[in-house]
């Protein structure tokens, strides 16, 4: 047996083929899921404390990995909706790490052009969106370091973590995206004759910056 041919068996390609429907459910409560995250990602910030930013970080970074599952997965099933498919092939899904760096560079590419639409619109002069440090370093490794306190005095710096307020525009983009999975495909699977919701929502009356959202 060749090298590859041992390779492949050793680590097979991350490939499902749930049945449409499935797929479709699975999506909502994908969005659903991250909306949860968000709770818990304003609820640590309600109050000023040590290590507050360092578990919100942590909190963000599984937002932005489940955000980035979620667009493919939407993705798959339009296109096994148009197509008429039985299944949806979904594509890498346990690859956190993958799909958190393609939901951050998505979300960072909304951001800049609100910016640049506000500005058009003469809305005043909107900041450059600033490059997070955090993308120069290991992306794989960040949750690993941000959790967990090396022994090596030398690891310990975890000066990549964004400001608050980048944080929050990271979060409420993913947010307004989930939001906006599971409307469409609410919309999609009812054409289809299916009947899926999104069953959590914005609350009514709006809290502090960070009090709770969803219920």
């Amino acid at each position: 047996m060749q090298a590859w041919e041992l390779t492949i068996m050793e680590n097979p390609p991350d490939v499902q083929h749930p049945l449409r429907d499935e797929a479709f459910q699975s999506g909502i409560d994908l969005a659903r899921h991250i909306l949860e995250n968000a709770n818990s990602y304003h609820a640590l910030a309600s109050e000023d404390y040590p290590g507050r930013d360092r578990m919100r970080f942590a909190v963000l970074l599984v937002i932005l990995e489940e955000s980035g599952k979620l667009l493919e997965l939407v993705k798959e099933c339009e296109k096994a909706a148009k197509a008429d498919y039985l299944s949806v092939r979904i594509e890498n899904y346990n690859d956190n790490c993958l799909n958190g760096r393609k939901a951050i560079g998505q979300i960072l590419e909304e951001l800049r052009v609100v910016d640049k639409a506000f500005e058009t619109l003469g809305k005043g002069k909107a900041e450059p969106m600033p490059e997070p440090d955090f993308l120069r370093e290991d992306f794989c490794g960040l949750k690993e370091r941000v959790l967990y306190m090396p022994l090596d005095r030398s690891a310990r710096n975890l000066g990549f973590i964004p400001s608050g307020d980048l944080m929050d525009r990271l979060a409420g983009a993913a947010e307004r995206n989930a939001l906006a999975a599971g409307d469409y495909l609410h919309d999609l699977g009812r054409a289809l004759g299916l009947w899926i919701t999104l069953d959590i929502a914005p609350k009514g009356a709006k809290g502090g910056p960070h009090s709770v959202r969803y219920a």
